[in-house]
């Protein structure tokens, strides 16, 4: 199937087209193979059976957003460049979703069924190979394998874009996130270096140095507040409007972090690591993690907190997405599909999760999940 819905589900599909009908069990078995088999990556060496004892216990049944529609084929791939760096894929409402594919930046619409190629190839530097996405506010902001940035606006389809060198070109653009102030992201550069960047001038405002490469960077919506993590078992919580100035340690992971989102409310930071576990801290006590959330079958590479601040989500390498109730943790909803995660993300309003698969072997699938009036409780 290159469409699927409820109904096809029903009839015994799964959300990529496959056929189960009468065969749950094959599945389950094909799913724990699957667990065992997938290869382990790990930047710094750790018994994962420790991390493990130290998991909160997660009742993964609860359900919050129920599947409504997806997509799959070739022109829905959302193509990684890089195993460790997954974020690719945005949503600037319910209708408008946004990934990285072979020919350029799509947009998706999952209620017209439509997609489309914004930004191609053509209009990229050559050679432009991209580890990192972002749009925000009317913009795609990209970042390559030669410290390149690329910037255009996704309401002026003549708009000129704009592109140029974010450091040197040996150096990788590992993630760019949306800042607290309009018009400008924070980019982390694996050299080890986090800059400001503004969109509209195209210019670097501001860069701060740390001792390791630096994989993610996010900030509180006060901007008071932002969390950097990358190739160190230790996190760091630093003030952006002070040069990055580090105020405390996160600590407790055993490998290296590639994820991290504040709440709304700016109290929790969450941060995902290849030790297959996501820590979330209180700010105003970050010592230790005030839960421990453990995955399936791999690194943590995705972390979004909603915008309503009660869910929380967590995208696992492949075959898991993960969705925890806040401020408990104890209740999650557990989506399971076949390939490898290339991004995953809430709507602004939460109404909607996107989740992309980019799979050589299984479907390269773009799914709709739509949140469920009143869950549960």
């Amino acid at each position: 199937l290159s469409e699927i819905t409820q109904t096809d589900v029903d009839r015994g599909f799964d959300m990529q087209g496959y056929w189960w009908g009468g065969r749950a069990m094959q599945r389950r078995m094909y799913m724990e193979y699957r667990r065992t088999s997938y290869p382990q990556y790990q930047g710094v060496s750790h018994d994962v059976r420790l991390v493990l004892q130290q998991a909160r216990a997660v009742d993964p049944t609860s359900q919050f957003y129920k599947f409504r529609y997806a997509a799959t084929g070739d022109q829905f791939r959302c193509k990684i460049n890089h195993f460790q760096l997954r974020d690719l894929v945005w949503a600037t409402s319910s209708y408008d979703v946004f990934y990285w594919h072979a020919d350029g930046v799509h947009v998706w619409n999952p209620w017209q069924r439509q997609q489309k190629c914004i930004v191609g190839r053509r209009e990229m530097p050559e050679s432009f190979r991209l580890s990192a996405l972002c749009v925000d506010g009317g913009t795609v902001v990209a970042g390559d394998y030669s410290g390149r940035y690329f910037v255009k606006s996704i309401w002026a389809e003549n708009g000129a874009p704009a592109s140029g060198p974010l450091g040197d070109t040996s150096d990788i653009v590992n993630h760019v996130s949306p800042s607290c102030k309009s018009g400008r992201v924070s980019v982390a550069m694996n050299s080890g270096h986090v800059s400001v960047f503004d969109v509209h001038r195209a210019t670097v405002i501001e860069r701060s140095a740390f001792d390791w490469a630096v994989n993610c960077t996010a900030e509180s919506t006060t901007g008071a507040l932002a969390c950097v993590v990358g190739d160190s078992t230790n996190g760091v919580l630093a003030d952006p409007r002070q040069g990055y100035r580090k105020i405390a340690q996160l600590q407790g992971h055993s490998d290296y972090a590639f994820a991290c989102a504040f709440s709304p409310d700016g109290n929790l930071v969450a941060t995902g690591s290849q030790d297959t576990s996501m820590r979330v801290y209180d700010v105003r006590w970050p010592r230790s993690a005030v839960s421990v959330l453990c995955g399936n079958i791999g690194a943590m590479r995705i972390v979004r907190f909603s915008a309503c601040g009660r869910f929380l989500l967590a995208a696992e390498a492949a075959d898991y997405v993960h969705v925890y109730e806040t401020p408990s943790f104890e209740r999650a909803q557990q989506i399971e599909f076949l390939g490898e995660v290339a991004g995953a993300t809430f709507s602004p309003d939460a109404n909607c999760v996107f989740v992309g698969i980019s799979d050589a072997v299984h479907s390269d699938t773009l799914a709709e999940f739509t949140r469920i009036e009143d869950p549960a409780q």
